[in-house]
């Protein structure tokens, strides 16, 4: 019985993930309708199987997702369930640095519309879920360190775990560092700027060599009675 029951649940996790893509990829009012949806079932997910810690983390996750489109009361609600979400999978799951690293974003959110003294309480919780979320996983929670240092005007503890995390390969894509408001008390400072042109610079040398391996791959198909011809061309040439 429990077997069926957490087959069934990863079904509707499924279908709960299908939904929120949906959600995300939507820009109107009908988003709301769709995270709504994603989170029924969830709902019956997490009814069916509540051990599983996938599916706390991703409901957080939605959670967080849906908060980030939101302002006032509505944000602030939203990001207060996607901790109360992280937190049940983190108490599933002790050692997932993720849920760890995730839960500390939703507290940074909370964090920015807050009075100062409030806000250090919100930032000295979120740093303490990195701590932990490094001692596991180094870098994962760098960015976010990276983060929490920009908004308090911190830039060079700021600038060390950007390095952090691009060395750890858990930047986001350049196109999110141009636009995320919790860096922008670093975006005009020289050294940021460098950092920006240093990372599209690599990333169209990556465009390259994937580009050159996808070409590679594509000559590699081709058909085997082209080659013929072509073998058969040279040797008619030779004679």
């Amino acid at each position: 019985m429990k077997r069926i029951k957490r087959r069934l649940a990863k079904n509707e996790l499924a279908r709960g993930k299908l939904q929120a893509e949906k959600a995300r990829k939507t820009l109107d009012s009908k988003a709301d309708d769709l995270f709504e949806a994603a989170y029924k079932k969830l709902s019956s997910a997490a009814l069916l199987d509540n051990s599983n810690a996938e599916i706390f983390h991703y409901w957080g996750l939605v959670l967080y997702d849906q908060a980030q489109r939101k302002q006032g009361k509505d944000a602030k609600e939203l990001y207060k369930t996607a901790c109360e979400k992280f937190e049940v999978a983190l108490r599933l799951e002790p050692d997932n640095a993720k849920v760890m690293n995730d839960w500390a974003a939703a507290l940074i959110e909370q964090a920015k519309n807050k009075p100062d003294k409030r806000a250090e309480a919100f930032y000295g919780e979120a740093k303490e879920k990195i701590t932990a979320a490094e001692a596991l996983e180094p870098g994962v929670g760098a960015y976010n360190l990276a983060c929490i240092h920009s908004l308090r005007g911190e830039q060079k503890a700021c600038q060390k775990y950007l390095e952090q995390a691009h060395q750890a390969d858990n930047l986001p894509p350049l196109r999110h560092l141009k636009v995320d408001k919790d860096l922008d008390n670093v975006r005009n400072e020289k050294w940021f700027k460098n950092f920006l042109e240093k990372l599209a610079e690599e990333e169209e040398i990556k465009a390259s060599e994937a580009e050159a391996v996808e070409k590679k791959v594509e000559a590699e198909k081709q058909p085997e009675k082209s080659r013929e011809v072509s073998s058969w061309w040279r040797r008619l040439k030779r004679s």
